[in-house]
């Protein structure tokens, strides 16, 4: 049973340059986690509203997106949206004017349990507000508000109707505020969550590419070794 030294040798080179696609592939791999990760971390972090959306539109990133906002409650009415759960009891969601240099932003306090509720109270003066922004809701439109007053849907024509000027295409639904309203309505979860930062396809593609050619090379191998070297077919066969 012989091998050549020719078979000897592409097999040494086969395996190093299988070794070093491995590698390759598993450290682009890596690289892939670390971009999905910091975007997503850049996504949690929370931003200005105002960055995130304005009255003419937001990027499809926005949604679900943690942002801060900084100005004062205005004077005109708070909204009530009917027949709104928390925890399996009925009640009303709270929407508020909130005032950033001369913009509105319609923010969806959070879920009170009557439209008498002290809880419906907003802090005096300057306030700092940490939510997250979501889509308004466009069903019922042919009849978004109730003839008590009350909202159906978290419609922006009829929350622009009420308050007489356009708000931040977004609503922002509060999480916490300084100073903190007691009592406060109970925060409500988003109803839209936040879409997933976009996979970096070219670097899982590159990924995938390092292994292929791994395996491309123990195809050569394969052909140069197996069909083409007698000495090695017949030391395989015996």
């Amino acid at each position: 049973m012989s091998v050549s030294a020719r078979s000897v040798a592409l097999t040494v080179v086969a395996v190093i340059l299988s070794a070093l696609c491995i590698v390759a592939g598993l450290w682009q791999g890596s690289r892939t986690r670390d971009i999905v990760e910091a975007e997503q971390a850049a996504l949690s972090a929370p931003i200005p509203v105002l960055e995130a959306a304005s009255v003419d539109g937001f990027p499809a990133t926005s949604v679900g997106r943690p942002v801060t906002a900084a100005g004062e409650y205005a004077d005109a009415e708070q909204l009530l949206v009917a027949q709104r759960e928390l925890d399996a009891q009925p009640g009303n969601w709270v929407i508020a004017p909130f005032v950033i240099g001369g913009v509105t932003v319609a923010v969806l306090r959070g879920w009170v349990e009557s439209p008498t509720s002290p809880a419906l109270a907003v802090p005096a003066g300057p306030v700092r507000l940490e939510g997250a922004l979501q889509p308004f809701e466009d069903f019922y439109a042919e009849q978004a508000r109730r003839p008590d007053g009350a909202l159906v849907a978290v419609s922006r024509s009829e929350i622009e109707s009420a308050w007489g000027g356009r708000v931040v295409s977004l609503i922002l639904v509060l999480r916490s505020e300084a100073p903190a309203s007691v009592p406060a309505p109970e925060p409500v979860p988003l109803t839209v969550q936040t879409a997933d930062v976009p996979f970096p396809m070219q670097n899982a593609a590159y990924t995938l590419q390092w292994f292929v050619f791994a395996g491309f090379v123990w195809v050569m191998w394969w052909l140069w070794v197996i069909r083409r070297d007698p000495a090695t077919t017949d030391s395989l066969g015996s």
